[in-house]
């Protein structure tokens, strides 16, 4: 019985539209588009076309838009083992499917797999061992991993590491400091919420040039909820002070997942390794650099 909660079950849940790109990531976006268009305009297209990790369907999307610019008819389906809500319900998205075990109905086999950040999330001896089995012959295997040098990987691990003292100052002084303000009001506070908004200071000052404390969106968060509390608005600053406690809390979540991803990955020859034990061939592993964003993973390509 699964007793745990995949976390990125709530992400998609939310309607985010991809992994890693915000409404701030526009650039990222468009190079990340353009990094598929290109790799599906080098490959040898067989199909159907099976998306690992799909989340709510970026690359299913990009490429259905590719089909669309190309004039070719694709046949494009993503899976997540997680439960998804695609803004877009016209595309072919399965949530709660692993790709540890999945397989197209009727022993029908997959022309292509490509994964943008969705292959290394699952159990990857057995997957890739599955998806070979599924791959027709002279089928072919693109993916878009993590890396130790990529951007995404270094500002998650600078996330995950700064979390536990964002949270025991939410604790610490932030929460004492709300309870003064509802109970006492701003002009009458005791020494002991004064020395909490101090220590909130001081923390605060520490991390002004960190861009993984300015990720976390902790002054905004606390400057709001604080402000309500001064306020007497004490349903809206506790309702922040949860909201804000439970989305660094489900962030972490997500981040430890990327870093063990790209940890199960490990180095270059370790994946190639990975690859070749289960029968794939023609294996190449690139670094994968956008201009004016830099490192964001390697590109494997592979066939069976």
């Amino acid at each position: 019985m699964k007793t745990t909660k995949n976390p990125w079950t709530e992400y998609w849940q939310r309607g985010a539209k991809a992994s890693f790109l915000d409404e701030k990531s526009r650039l990222q976006a468009y190079q990340m588009r353009k990094f598929w268009f290109e790799r599906f305009d080098e490959a040898d297209i067989k199909q159907p076309i099976v998306d690992i990790g799909t989340g709510n369907g970026a690359v299913v999307q990009w490429l259905t838009e590719y089909s669309e610019e190309k004039g070719k008819k694709l046949d494009i389906q993503g899976i997540d083992s997680a439960e998804i809500n695609p803004p877009n319900k016209e595309l072919k998205l399965a949530g709660n499917t692993s790709y540890e075990t999945f397989k197209l109905p009727s022993n029908k086999k997959v022309g292509m797999f490509v994964s943008h950040y969705g292959v290394e999330y699952g159990d990857m001896k057995e997957g890739l061992k599955n998806l070979h089995a599924q791959l027709k012959r002279g089928g072919s295997f693109i993916a878009l991993v993590h890396s130790e040098s990529s951007l995404i990987y270094k500002k998650s691990q600078a996330i995950y590491d700064l979390t536990p003292s964002v949270v025991k100052h939410l604790k610490k002084a932030v929460a004492p400091l709300q309870e003064a303000l509802l109970k006492h009001g701003p002009s009458n506070l005791p020494r002991s919420a004064l020395q909490a908004q101090q220590m909130l200071n001081q923390f605060a000052r520490k991390y002004e040039r960190s861009p993984a404390f300015h990720a976390m969106n902790f002054v905004p968060a606390t400057k709001h909820l604080l402000q309500a509390a001064a306020k007497g608005n004490e349903v809206e600053s506790r309702q922040v002070y949860v909201a804000y406690m439970n989305s660094i809390t489900s962030h972490k979540a997500r981040a430890q997942t990327l870093l063990k991803a790209t940890e199960q990955l490990g180095n270059t020859r370790e994946t190639q390794m990975r690859l070749e034990a289960v029968g794939f061939k023609n294996i190449d592993i690139q670094e994968v650099e956008f201009p004016e964003s830099g490192v964001f993973g390697n590109c494997i390509r592979a066939s069976k």
